[in-house]
């Protein structure tokens, strides 16, 4: 019987480049490494988290208990794969609500798969080819759009063509919520005038917090043709209540989502959500396997860490949860109105008056004259990243990486992004609420404070 890998092994098993430990640094392209990093402040999961401790001890139990169940025998693997995946997916209903919801679900190695999955899924429905209508490709997942084209692919053929939205304009402005819904009513309803089915796309939250565009034109672009529309919604972020998620199944919409961002669990954690409609055309749920065709354990590992948090998140009561994001949401706002050289970016928040956890942020130099150039917030997001403990004294913070806004070249401008995770909300909740308060207070002036330096740094070198 093969054995299984270690734990930090077993985290990117089933990967790609993207989450592949590079060198001696034991990280992946994110900067994360797949074990717990103590003195870490993570304002980091609009991208990437490192595991927590207590996710960490969850995932070392499920691969014991794994490992004592195996056997050499290929059917019993792909059984107790399968076994195992349907408990997370009853652990996942009981947690958001779900129990009674006729749903289809897969599990998939990244949102990205989830995508090109939700793609194939849609051309099953029109059985010809068909037009995906999504925002700007950079508000989403790096490789989103390509995986949604070969989505479609059929006999070497892509039976889809995309046409993008533009959310932000040339300065990292949101466009109006109305000038985007009116464009996308617009290409809707050319493409089923001209007898062209159509796969909407909704972000519910973007990268950069937005939502778009508006569940009431989603609603009204579905029911005007229903058996030549579709919905899709991309919800990787998965910062949405469970009444939101409750919601989009009942209306029959397919929802990739991810535990590895708000939630915490390591990259490569997804899964395609499908209303009952969609069980006519749904796939069987075989086991995610290898090329040697032996199942994947690391994405179940992965939702194993995943769930792990979103049981404890879910339990806390709705107010407390809004308080401390509203906190997080207060003490940032603030310390970024103090600062010279970075503002935060506006978001569409498509009538959501809740607290924000995930904010953008543009970069200008320290007497606030220019923006920073790509490069230049490349460059600050690199050193923050690979900043030691002694460099920083008490506490190393990580951050979302940076993110292009729309245009030619995907480099008209770009943009950080700090962001609440559950992980860290949990925490807070077990302090004494006015230590809590002060203790992020704090760390949110540490990474600003940091930023700033950073930004600083950029103008000396310069000279």
């Amino acid at each position: 019987m093969p054995e299984l890998p270690g734990l930090s092994a077993l985290l990117v098993q089933g990967g790609d480049e993207r989450i592949a430990l590079q060198g001696e640094s034991g990280q992946n392209k994110y900067g994360v490494s797949p074990v717990p990093r103590a003195g870490l402040v993570e304002f980091s999961s609009s991208t990437a988290s490192h595991i927590s401790a207590e996710a960490w001890a969850a995932v070392d139990a499920f691969r014991q208990r794994m490992h004592g169940e195996r056997s050499d025998d290929p059917q019993h693997e792909r059984a107790l794969w399968q076994r195992e995946a349907r408990r997370i997916r009853t652990t996942f209903c009981t947690t958001w609500g779900l129990e009674a919801a006729q749903m289809s679900w897969h599990l998939h190695r990244s949102g990205t798969d989830a995508h090109a999955m939700a793609s194939a899924l849609s051309l099953r429905k029109f059985g010809r080819p068909f037009r995906i209508v999504m925002g700007e490709a950079c508000e989403t997942g790096s490789k989103v759009a390509q995986a949604l084209l070969e989505g479609s692919r059929q006999q070497g053929r892509l039976m889809a063509e995309l046409s993008e939205i533009a959310i932000r304009g040339e300065d990292g402005a949101c466009r109006s919520a109305q000038a985007i819904d009116q464009d996308f009513l617009r290409v809707v309803m050319q493409s089923l005038a001209e007898d062209v089915p159509v796969m909407v796309v909704r972000v519910d939250e973007s990268k950069s917090g937005c939502c778009y565009p508006s569940q009431a034109l989603v609603q009204q672009m579905a029911a005007s043709s229903p058996q030549h529309t579709s919905v899709l919604v991309d919800c990787s972020q998965l910062r949405c209540e469970a009444q939101v998620l409750q919601d989009y199944l009942a209306r029959q919409y397919l929802v990739v989502l991810t535990g590895s961002k708000f939630y915490g669990a390591p990259a490569f954690c997804g899964a395609l959500l499908g209303g009952a409609d969609w069980a006519v055309v749904w796939p069987q749920d075989l086991p995610d396997v290898d090329a040697q065709g032996r199942p994947n354990f690391g994405v179940l590992a992965r939702w194993e860490a995943a769930l792990c948090a979103m049981q404890r998140y879910q339990q806390l009561p709705a107010e407390v949860r809004e308080e401390w994001l509203a906190c997080f949401e207060e003490a940032l706002t603030q310390r970024v109105a103090a600062s010279s050289s970075l503002s935060l970016l506006d978001a569409l928040r498509d009538g959501r008056s809740g607290p924000r956890s995930l904010f953008a942020l543009r970069c200008r130099d320290s007497g606030g004259q220019r923006s920073l150039s790509p490069a230049e917030v490349e460059r600050v997001y690199r050193r923050l990243n690979q900043m030691q403990p002694q460099q920083a004294q008490e506490y190393v913070y990580a951050i979302g990486q940076p993110v292009p806004c729309m245009g030619a070249d995907g480099q008209r401008s770009q943009y950080l992004r700090l962001s609440l995770s559950a992980p860290m909300l949990l925490m807070l909740a077990q302090m004494p609420p006015e230590q809590g308060r002060a203790w992020l207070r704090e760390r949110i002036d540490g990474v600003v404070g940091v930023l700033e330096e950073e930004i600083a740094l950029l103008g000396q070198s310069d000279r």
